[in-house]
């Protein structure tokens, strides 16, 4: 009997700290980092977006990774749970706000994941055509044109989720070892050669340089900018997960052999190179299309949606290459996308199912069924004719205003609340406290306040429509919800983290 605790106590934890590393980078390489970081380089200036957001990484990204890594490590729980030990039923609400617009997020990453295996399939069958753009929009969305009307289910978009909550389902029903980190152990460094190879490639492809230098020459007067400096913090927070639960909820499975430090260092750079690289090849393969097609460089993309980058823009690139040759190339690239996002949607369940496993006392699979029927359920509206228009009414509360609150929610409970996470030997240098710590308390905490104050008075400064309806509706119900979920049960004692 005691052999047996012993192994499941053993496949509860990771077999590896590579293993955990390469989970965690799966987890912050996504859509954030394949498109949208390209697509914000993109409106921004190239460099000039690059320059910020290192100085952000080292400033902002590090510290709060080292906070949330150290915080699910030492308390071996995930979020809720964590911040419950602390605050009790208060912190628990911050808790579940942030496990909430995880699962929201599941549900639109989730069918974006969607996009990228039907997009595989499209382009390895040649049926996407000579206007990228319609055919996504149209043909594939059943793009109802506002979010005033539902319209029907786009059947090819459903489908594709389906798959998706599929395979998710099989690999997150297993123990952390084999299910989580076995994949991620194989799909990441796959991931690593085949943006590797595509950078390799677009080398060779003519115009290519128009594009590498568009994207390495700053243009400095956007420094300027208040929207640069926002998109940099977002595409950050986004990119790393951070505020989420998702970090704590993957490093409650460290044993305590494992060092925070060394493997958020080994994340972040991780992270910051596949971000990079799909710059770069992305920005080649625009300067080649720039070049064969004649238009200028800053014409090619007309918004900064990753949606045009990685499914109007790129199929349009690929049928530059002629038939056979973008069904090679099309599939691989859409296969890399994929594995983005799934390796995302891996993490964003698990944090979801962690708490649902912890605080209702349920068995992993049934936590991970409660996860996964609750984020599918959330996918189906972005299923539908409108599904577009709701991700943009969303996204401004899910992927901004609320990541800020669980950022600050964190600071404050662990950092100047909790004993024993604030006096952890990660903070400590050789002459007293490390950067990190001042970095979190004084410029961090300030930081995300006023970004918080800001977007929320940009919001209520504009006008009041439907967009802003749904978004506040949403905020309304999800508070609703975490007023519900913290008292349904508190179970854990207080001192385990204190």
């Amino acid at each position: 009997m005691a052999n047996i605790k012993q192994d499941a106590f053993k496949e509860s934890t990771w077999k590896k700290e590579s293993g955990f590393i390469w989970s965690m980078i799966g987890s912050a390489v996504g859509f954030a980092n394949i498109l949208s970081f390209s697509a914000h380089c993109y409106k921004n200036g190239g460099a000039a977006f690059l320059i910020p957001y290192i100085l952000a990484y080292l400033i902002v990204g590090l510290p709060m990774l080292f906070l949330e890594g150290v915080i699910g490590q030492r308390t071996k729980l995930p979020l809720v749970s964590a911040m419950g030990t602390v605050a009790g039923i208060k912190g628990k609400m911050f808790g579940w706000l942030a496990i909430l617009t995880c699962a929201t997020i599941g549900g639109f990453y989730i069918v974006l994941t969607g996009f990228a295996v039907a997009y595989t399939y499209f382009s390895a069958a040649g049926t996407i055509g000579p206007d990228s753009a319609y055919f996504f929009k149209h043909t594939f969305l059943h793009d109802s044109g506002s979010i005033k009307i539902i319209g029907g289910i786009a059947a090819p978009v459903l489908l594709s989720t389906l798959i998706v909550v599929a395979i998710a389902w099989i690999v997150l029903a297993k123990n952390i070892q084999t299910g989580i980190e076995k994949l991620c152990s194989f799909f990441l460094p796959l991931l690593g050669l085949l943006i590797g190879i595509f950078l390799i490639a677009t080398f060779f492809l003519p115009g290519a340089t128009t594009g590498f230098k568009h994207y390495l020459i700053p243009q400095f007067d956007q420094l300027k900018s208040w929207t640069l400096w926002r998109d940099v913090f977002g595409q950050l927070f986004f990119s790393l997960s951070l505020g989420l639960g998702i970090v704590t909820g993957y490093s409650r499975y460290n044993p305590s052999s494992f060092s925070i430090k060394r493997a958020m260092v080994r994340v972040a750079i991780g992270d910051f190179l596949i971000s990079f690289i799909a710059g770069l090849v992305i920005f080649g393969s625009i300067g080649y299309l720039s070049h064969k097609t004649d238009l200028p460089f800053s014409s090619i993309i007309t918004s900064d949606s990753a949606f045009e980058i990685g499914f109007v823009i790129f199929p349009t690139i690929l049928s530059q290459f002629g038939g056979m040759l973008s069904r090679i190339i099309g599939p691989i690239f859409f296969f890399c996308v994929f594995i983005a996002g799934i390796t995302g949607v891996f993490s964003i369940v698990e944090s979801v199912a962690g708490n649902f496993e912890i605080e209702f006392r349920k068995k992993r699979k049934t936590a991970v069924a409660f996860a996964m029927l609750l984020i599918g359920a959330l996918a189906v509206p972005f299923c539908l004719g409108n599904g577009q228009h709701l991700i943009g009414a969303i996204a401004p509360m899910v992927l901004g205003d609320a990541m800020l609150i669980g950022g600050i929610a964190e600071i404050i409970l662990f950092l100047l609340l909790s004993q024993s996470i604030r006096k952890d030997p990660i903070w400590m240098a050789k002459n007293g406290a490390s950067f990190s710590l001042y970095a979190l308390k004084y410029l961090v905490l300030p930081l995300l306040f006023f970004s918080l104050i800001a977007a929320l008075w940009k919001e209520l400064s504009n006008p009041f429509g439907i967009s802003e309806s749904v978004r506040f509706a949403w905020l309304f119900i999800v508070l609703l919800a975490t007023f519900f979920l913290a008292r349904k049960r508190s179970h854990l004692r207080l001192h385990q983290s204190n």
